[in-house]
């Protein structure tokens, strides 16, 4: 019975993630839908991952005999009930295809974790009403902090600061020093520096329009990535200089200095291949990692086996081997997915990331103030690298990097970081406060 279930699940969560996907295909043109099929559009993908995430917690209830599988599915629920009525009361516009985007990978990432380790599900629905709360009080502050941008230079001092304390006293992860340790508490500082980072950047746009805003962002910015080299955490040096190559481009669009920032991160990257001996080492993993299957190509092989073991619609829920790949609850949660639930999904989730970013850029241009469209877009920029370094890593596309896929992969500093962020985009419209002229005032 159980096998039974598990086979014709495969069709049925195909079917529910081809039905987003196609409707997500028409979304990122919502500014030009009407209000009614816009909302007749978004109730239906929200059915879906409904239908998708308690189809997925079934499966799994039969299969492992857990009665905790359909608890996560209700507390999911529960959950994106009170994210939309957070979004509702904070903002005069609700972007429900953009916050739909969002509960799809939540869902994804349930049901991924309680496959491949039940408590790591549980943890991460505990963080999930943890981030809630703590990302609700960080938003309603921001509501009333008159001309935010002011504090630019405290957003630079305190994210070098803290970067600089994990590139000497941090933890070894991998090569790379991420995290300290508060007791039973691991603290990744990167994941809400990248928050900081945007808004002083931004700031320093809004506030001198001119060159003198290009150049103290430049300078805090190589401060900001030196400090993330020292650290040898390289992938999201990478992530922060890309923003910063976006976000100044946004609001100068000058191309010259466009091709010089990409050429001297081009430059930056040769280097740090020979300068990183565990860039090397994914760099031959990358290159051919069958040669040296046994220990540096091993993960990337056993992503690759998975994948294609899966095939096109995947081996079921609980029927492969994901736990055979290291770090699967991480960095290559993507393979895992790929392997149950098959390649077309995979295919599916990689355009719904691509239109969430679109998502994201459409509410920053429609912004209707120019420090939170920087912010905004910016965001949109974090968001498309951090999936492309993640996915392009699992699949060989690029070496692996070590970053998380957006909140699908296990870690409350993570989903802190992109739980921020999303309410940001979401409530960009109504956060910005100038004392001296209204709330919502166009700089």
């Amino acid at each position: 019975m159980v096998n039974v279930i598990t086979s014709f699940s495969r069709i049925t969560i195909l079917s529910f993630v081809l039905i987003f996907t196609l409707i997500d295909l028409v979304q990122i043109f919502e500014y030009k839908l009407n209000e009614a099929v816009y909302s007749i559009l978004s109730t239906i993908q929200s059915v879906m991952v409904v239908l998708f995430l308690f189809n997925g917690t079934f499966v799994l209830f039969m299969a492992k005999e857990d009665a905790g599988m359909i608890m996560l599915g209700i507390f999911t629920c529960i959950f994106f009930v009170g994210f939309y009525v957070a979004v509702y009361r904070l903002s005069d516009f609700v972007p429900r295809a953009l916050i739909n985007n969002m509960f799809l990978f939540i869902s994804f990432g349930i049901i991924a974790l309680a496959r491949l380790k039940t408590e790591f599900a549980a943890k991460h629905m505990i963080f999930l009403f943890i981030t809630l709360v703590i990302s609700l009080f960080v938003i309603m502050g921001l509501k009333y902090v008159d001309r935010i941008e002011r504090f630019m230079y405290i957003f630079a001092i305190v994210g070098i600061i803290l970067l600089l304390i994990v590139a000497f006293f941090g933890q070894v992860e991998n090569g790379a020093k991420l995290s300290f340790a508060a007791g039973p508490i691991r603290f990744q500082p990167s994941e809400f520096i990248k928050l900081s980072f945007l808004f002083f950047i931004s700031g320093c746009i809004v506030t001198f329009k001119d060159m003198r805003g290009f150049l103290i962002a430049s300078i805090g910015s190589a401060v900001h990535v030196v400090a993330l080299v020292l650290a040898r955490d390289l992938g999201t040096a990478l992530i922060f200089l890309t923003a910063y190559v976006f976000v100044m481009f946004i609001a100068y669009k000058n191309y010259i200095v466009l091709s010089l920032e990409i050429g001297v991160a081009t430059i930056g990257g040769i280097l740090a291949y020979h300068y990183f001996p565990h860039i090397q080492t994914r760099f031959i993993a990358w290159t051919d990692p069958l040669s040296v299957v046994d220990d540096k190509g091993y993960q990337i092989s056993q992503s690759l086996f998975a994948i294609g073991t899966g095939g096109w619609l995947g081996s079921g829920l609980n029927k492969g081997m994901p736990n055979k790949i290291p770090v699967v609850t991480m960095d290559f949660i993507f393979a895992a997915i790929s392997e149950e639930m098959g390649a077309i999904v995979g295919v599916c989730l990689i355009v719904c990331f691509a239109c969430t970013v679109m998502l994201i850029l459409n509410a920053a241009f429609n912004c209707n103030n120019s420090f939170y469209m920087l912010v905004s877009s910016g965001i949109a920029v974090l968001f498309a690298v951090q999936t492309i370094l993640n996915i392009g890593g699992v699949i060989k596309f690029i070496p692996s990097t070590g970053v998380t896929l957006p909140f699908i992969s296990y870690g409350g500093n993570s989903l802190l970081s992109l739980m921020l962020c999303f309410l940001i985009v979401s409530c960009s419209n109504n956060l910005y406060f100038d004392s001296r002229q209204g709330r919502r005032h166009d700089r």
